[in-house]
């Protein structure tokens, strides 16, 4: 199976190492590892030499997601090319052939799998990463919902009809994901594909990144003023609802989902789409 793989890193010890071992190990795939180095400075390029993989530098002040997506597609040959992340570690020695099931379909533009938590997750980050993924079916993503380009394959003849979008910076997945369905193509959850992936975030983070979030969705979806009680609120009640059923509630996790929320409604009031 010929497929390119694109690995994205930034300062991602010790998991980069582990990540890289675990593709040389990856079974039924053939294809350069290209590994795009945002000046790492924790070991991870190291790393990569060792692993003997192509380096590919990416100034970290130009970087945008969806340009450098588009750039290691670009940089590669392959009809199919596998995004993972310098963070993402293949639990299964056929992650990536699993994963690629899929697109022999001509209507399947993508892919992804399953992210497992980590060992060390928090509360949070593991309700999150099992809510985001244990809950799908496998098969097609209905247009709009969630697409993870941290560990995926995305198919050329799709992509040469319709390269990521190199302005926005966040949800560039869903973005895409949007696109693709508007031309009759699809992506395709695969769990039986796991990677394992979390991030152990603090309540300013979780602010950030949700933040990035609501103004990618007004600009993404065209939505109007935000509704707080709608998109802020009611979700976050739901999720505490959520975890106190599953035992997991603390300070610490009901502080982070209000930052959560709080920082969903901030971005939705700021980035409104015109």
């Amino acid at each position: 199976m010929d497929i390119d793989v694109i690995v994205r890193c930034r300062n991602e010890m010790p998991h980069a190492a582990r990540a890289l071992d675990a593709l040389s190990e990856q079974r039924g795939v053939r294809g350069r590892v290209l590994f795009f180095d945002c000046k790492s400075t924790d070991g991870s390029r190291e790393a990569a030499v060792r692993a003997g993989v192509e380096i590919v530098d990416v100034d970290p002040a130009k970087y945008v997601p969806g340009a450098v997506l588009n750039a290691g597609m670009r940089a590669t040959r392959a009809p199919w090319v596998a995004f993972i992340n310098a963070d993402v570690v293949a639990l299964d020695p056929d992650a990536i052939a699993r994963m690629a099931g899929p697109l022999g379909e001509r209507q399947v533009a993508a892919s992804f799998g399953r992210q497992v938590a980590r060992a060390d997750a928090d509360a949070c980050a593991r309700a999150d990463t099992e809510r985001a993924f244990g809950s799908m079916s496998p098969g097609p993503v209905r247009a709009g919902s969630f697409f993870s380009m941290a560990a995926s394959i995305v198919r050329r003849d799709w992509w040469e009809r319709s390269p990521f979008d190199e302005q926005i910076r966040y949800s560039e997945d869903v973005e895409w994901t949007r696109r693709m369905s508007l031309l009759g193509a699809s992506i395709v959850y695969v769990p039986d594909a796991r990677f394992e992936h979390s991030h152990n975030y603090d309540w300013r983070a979780h602010f950030r990144r949700r933040r990035g979030e609501g103004a990618a969705d007004s600009e993404i979806f065209g939505l109007g003023p935000v509704r707080v009680g709608r998109e802020g609120l009611v979700p976050l009640a739901g999720a505490l609802v959520r975890d106190a059923r599953e035992g997991r509630l603390s300070i610490d996790l009901v502080t982070k989902r209000a930052m959560q929320a709080a920082g969903y409604v901030w971005g939705r009031a700021r980035g409104i789409a015109p």
